[in-house]
């Protein structure tokens, strides 16, 4: 299972890329997606999880993106890799939006995919500001979201 989260991660970080930089609907970057990529093997439960991911960072997007702004201390969202804001939205929409999954998980998952996908400081970066979001949650500071505080 653990294994098929993170190809779900994976593939709804391509898909939301994509559909950011091509400017299309998320469902045509998802068939692309899944049409181009070199593994065929892709279960119903990798393609529900990385729909659910893209669907939650979609319709959260600029919730997930004033979160984002206000832990980045000073940096407006453009100045931010666009794979590095991706990579925080969906982790947040998870976190914010998926019971199923452990909040440290969700952080643990973005920081690895930050570190395959984006440059060498990208994984620190993403914990930082997913670490100030994960205290906030555990606080109560969060308003009325419902979460997973395991």
């Amino acid at each position: 299972m653990k294994k098929d989260k993170r190809l779900s991660r994976c593939t709804a970080l391509q898909i939301l890329y994509s559909a950011e930089i091509a400017k299309n609907d998320p469902i045509d970057s998802f068939n692309y997606v899944l049409e181009n990529s070199v593994d065929d093997n892709f279960s119903s439960k990798v393609k529900k999880y990385a729909l659910q991911l893209v669907d939650q960072a979609q319709k959260n997007v600029k919730y997930l993106d004033e979160l984002i702004c206000k832990k980045s201390k000073n940096w407006e969202i453009s100045r931010i890799a666009l794979i590095d804001n991706i990579i925080l939205r969906m982790a947040i929409a998870e976190m914010l939006f998926i019971e199923e999954v452990p909040l440290k998980v969700s952080i643990a998952e973005a920081i690895e995919i930050a570190k395959i996908f984006s440059t060498k400081d990208s994984g620190r970066f993403v914990n930082g500001i997913l670490d100030s979001i994960y205290k906030d949650i555990v606080k109560g500071k969060m308003g009325s979201v419902n979460v997973n505080f395991n």
